[in-house]
């Protein structure tokens, strides 16, 4: 199972003239440069080194700057749809066998991204994998970047906006907007328990965390799960149920809904709203095959991803600056 952050992206106007602008950009507006993107990705895909031009600049110990390249690959690109793969620089301490002191070896693990250039969508997401990027949003900001530089957007008196979805509002709104007229059904209930500090003051989350740890397996999860479609995990019917879920959110427990179709997302107050998808619906979209038996393919998953509801809200990214600050939205 992949699991992957979402970022909307646009492009604005900016209003401002530079020494660079460009004479005449009245005919450039959000959707021609989302075309010019979309042109950009293709034609890297079908180049000879399939990747894009992914790098910051960085100032080492003694304040000098150079560009960091991050590798990286289109894997495959069709329908305005492209799947990246993309590694980070790292290294890694090993003991080499006739030494005594270890050594630090190049390490470049990887991470999923895809973006979306679809007029609908116009969407990036970044596979949430802590061990090769500690934020999501370095990535999201990579291509991000790498967009603006190609296409000269500040010459243009443009800019480009990403912002991260978050998920908030009632999770009952996420499970009715996934199941309703049965096009889908939650299949799994994981209750978060590891790294999860109770109130003190408050007997209701001390009480909550004591039983849960009591059930929760080594991995400081309850999973609560069913195969059996005729069974309800989530139903609001329910007032223990519903009391029961609405209780664990007062008291800040992460927890993470696993769809039989669409994935999983993890919810919780001011969380960052995660979608999951099986590592096989990566895997036949990067071979150009669809899978069979009426199940999703890549496109179809995305498709559930993009339409808004009241349980979204966004916050916008941005280079981080150095009182670690964003802007919220």
């Amino acid at each position: 199972m992949a699991n992957f952050l979402f970022y909307k992206y646009r492009f604005e106007k900016t209003g401002e003239r530079t020494l660079f602008s460009a004479e005449d950009n009245a005919h450039v507006s959000n959707e021609y440069l989302n075309d010019k993107f979309a042109v950009l990705i293709g034609e890297r895909a079908e180049a000879k080194f399939r990747k894009l031009n992914l790098y910051c600049v960085k100032a080492d110990k003694k304040g000098v700057k150079s560009p960091e390249m991050y590798t990286n690959e289109i894997k495959h690109f069709a329908g305005g749809v492209a799947l990246l793969e993309v590694r980070n620089n790292k290294f890694k301490k090993v003991m080499p066998r006739d030494k005594n002191e270890s050594v630090d070896v190049e390490h470049c693990p990887l991470c999923w991204a895809i973006i979306d250039t679809r007029p609908d969508s116009m969407a990036i997401l970044v596979q949430q994998k802590r061990d090769v990027f500690g934020n999501a949003d370095d990535v999201a900001g990579l291509i991000v970047d790498c967009c603006s530089r190609e296409l000269k957007i500040s010459e243009l008196d443009w800019k480009m906006v990403y912002e991260k979805r978050l998920c908030k509002g009632s999770i009952w709104d996420i499970v009715k907007s996934r199941t309703d007229g049965g096009q889908d059904r939650v299949k799994c209930l994981c209750v978060k328990i590891d790294g999860k500090r109770a109130n003190e003051e408050n007997e209701v989350d001390k009480a909550l965390q004591l039983v849960l740890e009591k059930l929760a397996a080594p991995e400081g999860e309850l999973k609560l799960m069913s195969d059996d479609p005729a069974r309800k995990i989530l139903d609001e019917t329910k007032d223990d149920v519903r009391n029961t879920v609405d209780m664990l959110i007062e008291n800040n427990y992460r927890m993470r809904i696993g769809f039989e179709k669409s994935g999983s997302v993890e919810y919780g107050r001011d969380t960052e709203a995660v979608y999951g998808i099986a590592d096989e619906y990566c895997d036949e979209f990067v071979n150009g095959t669809a899978l069979l038996g009426g199940r999703y393919n890549l496109k179809d998953w995305l498709d559930t991803l993009m339409p808004e509801d009241e349980a979204h809200t966004y916050i916008q990214s941005e280079k981080k600056k150095r009182n670690g600050r964003r802007a919220r939205k």
